[in-house]
């Protein structure tokens, strides 16, 4: 219960209020990479800092006697796949959301009229 200044006067009324806020934050489940999926991470981006290409870092990497992360030997797409899918899942961490307020309404609703029949009916009981 609220109280409204309607034309110089203090009547009784409810007073609402009405709106929403959206608001969205990044997943707090997106998996985690093993220690052996980040050092290979981690391998690949050294190696394209040097100019490797993605079938050169394969073949070294299957060289060295490392497999996938499936236990597979490497193949370029492979190579590739994970820096872009390490890329997309970082991005997908820091992106920001913005707020999303919607419109609002204030309704007012006058009680005179109910509170009027209230005391009527009380007076006539009386």
């Amino acid at each position: 219960m609220a109280f409204a200044w309607c034309k110089g006067v203090d009547e009784s009324a409810d007073v609402l209020f009405h709106f929403s806020i959206t608001y969205r934050r990044p997943p707090f489940t997106v998996p985690q990479y093993s220690k052996y999926q980040f050092f290979l991470y981690e391998t690949i981006t050294a190696h394209r800092e040097k100019g490797k290409t993605f079938d050169q870092i394969a073949e070294w990497l299957n060289k060295k006697g490392y497999l996938s992360a499936r236990g597979k030997k490497f193949k370029g797409n492979h190579v590739h796949s994970i820096l872009k899918k390490k890329r997309l899942k970082d991005e997908k961490l820091e992106r920001e959301y913005p707020e999303v307020w919607s419109d609002f309404s204030l309704e007012v609703v006058d009680k005179t009229l109910v509170n009027t029949f209230y005391l009527d009916l009380k007076h006539s009981n009386n």
